[in-house]
């Protein structure tokens, strides 16, 4: 049981320093935008200028906000020590960075941490008390910390504690959501923020783990935030519908119950080739998905999805009544599986349609075999057949 409550606290606290930093560069957008944000490059959470950094930020994140800051606290120590060790790996001026301890947890009236929030600051009397605790606290895990502090002259630990800023009782990771949402009020309606906000969020965590695992820069321009904000209020507008699925494949469990399907039955029926029918596949997968979405989200309008297939069937309506035209009373199977691939390549290579101003190829396709799969359309001559065997089979 302890091992998992460790494990899930760990895993809480990268999402909150991922969350926090997230929240950090919406509001650099505007007061910094000049500045690059990093993750677990000179700290949790770093902003850098011309590849040094200038903002060097510790997250630390209780459940319920057990957490206490107080003079021997491991969470204020540790974090001493990590600013120590970079500070001298750089000259040893402290002044050059400004430091942020940000946790969930509660500082003490009167304890060190107390005396080094943003307001009625007293970093003297801040480095006597953590000098008492140094030197006298029993706790062996930190003799590190406590030796690297007590080893500074007093000017640098002054010029340490001038550069920390203590950000005590911050939003936890639920509220560093709310506040999320605040930053992004002006970017699009009330009614659609939860979602604007998770599309933006799950944006920054792709991002995050790009510089994470060195698939790209180990950094990213704060203004990247900026842009991305003005991508998805593009999508949002009313005029717009967001895509999510243009560049999805299906799962490749989820393949061999799609192959069952009656639109495949349909391609199979006209000879098309594998490469084909797994576009095809691929193309349904996407607009099922995206279509799904929208319906979850309340992003459509009344009867637009059904109107929009309107469309389609219309447009397939007098092609395969020429189809039709074109078949002569000795005509062979060879000649109707002829016809119905030109029918089908109409579809799946010209066809484009627009939901709203939105036209994407794969919402077309797609959703021409979503059609096909309720025989509402289909390709070759006697598609219907099929419906009506498959009712005889039912019965």
């Amino acid at each position: 049981m302890s091992n998992a409550y460790e494990a899930s606290a760990s895993a809480t606290g990268y999402l909150y320093q991922c969350r926090y930093a997230l929240l950090m560069g919406l509001e650099a957008t505007l007061d910094s935008p000049e500045l690059r944000i990093s993750i677990e490059k000179f700290d949790d959470i770093a902003f850098e200028m011309n590849g040094q950094p200038v903002h060097l930020v510790q997250t630390k994140h209780h459940k319920a906000r057990t957490g206490k800051l107080t003079d021997g606290s491991a969470d204020l120590w540790k974090t001493l020590l990590i600013w120590i060790k970079n500070a001298e790996s750089n000259g040893g001026n402290f002044l050059k960075y400004r430091h942020l301890l940000i946790t969930t947890g509660v500082a003490p009236s009167k304890s060190a941490a107390s005396l080094l929030r943003t307001k009625d600051r007293d970093e003297a009397r801040a480095d006597a008390l953590l000098l008492k605790v140094a030197s006298s606290s029993t706790n062996r895990v930190l003799n590190n910390a406590f030796s690297a502090y007590t080893c500074l002259p007093m000017e640098s630990r002054h010029a340490l504690l001038r550069s920390i800023h203590v950000l005590d009782s911050s939003a936890s990771i639920t509220d560093v959501k709310e506040d999320i949402h605040r930053e992004l009020h002006r970017a699009v309606g009330r009614q659609q923020i939860e979602i604007f906000a998770e599309r933006l969020e799950g944006w920054w965590f792709d991002q995050v783990i790009r510089m994470l695992s060195g698939q790209g820069s180990d950094n990213l321009p704060v203004l990247a935030i900026e842009s991305r904000i003005d991508e998805l209020r593009e999508e949002f507008r009313r005029s717009s519908l967001p895509v999510d699925y243009r560049a999805s494949s299906p799962p490749q469990e989820v393949i061999p119950l799609l192959n069952s399907h009656p639109f495949v039955y349909q391609l199979r029926k006209i000879n098309l080739g594998p490469a084909r029918i797994e576009y095809a596949i691929r193309d349904y997968y996407r607009a099922s998905e995206q279509r799904s979405k929208w319906l979850r989200e309340e992003l459509l309008i009344n009867d637009e999805l059904k109107m929009f297939e309107q469309v389609l069937i219309e447009a397939w309506q007098p092609r395969f009544a020429a189809q039709q035209d074109d078949l002569s009373a000795d005509s062979n199977e060879n000649e109707r599986i002829r016809l119905g691939r030109e029918l089908f390549t109409w579809a799946e290579q010209q066809a484009c349609f627009p939901l709203r101003s939105l036209r994407e190829q794969f919402l077309t396709h797609g959703s021409y075999h979503i059609l096909a799969n309720r025989y509402a359309v289909g390709w070759h001559p006697d598609y219907m057949q099929d419906r009506y065997d498959e009712q005889k089979g039912e019965d």
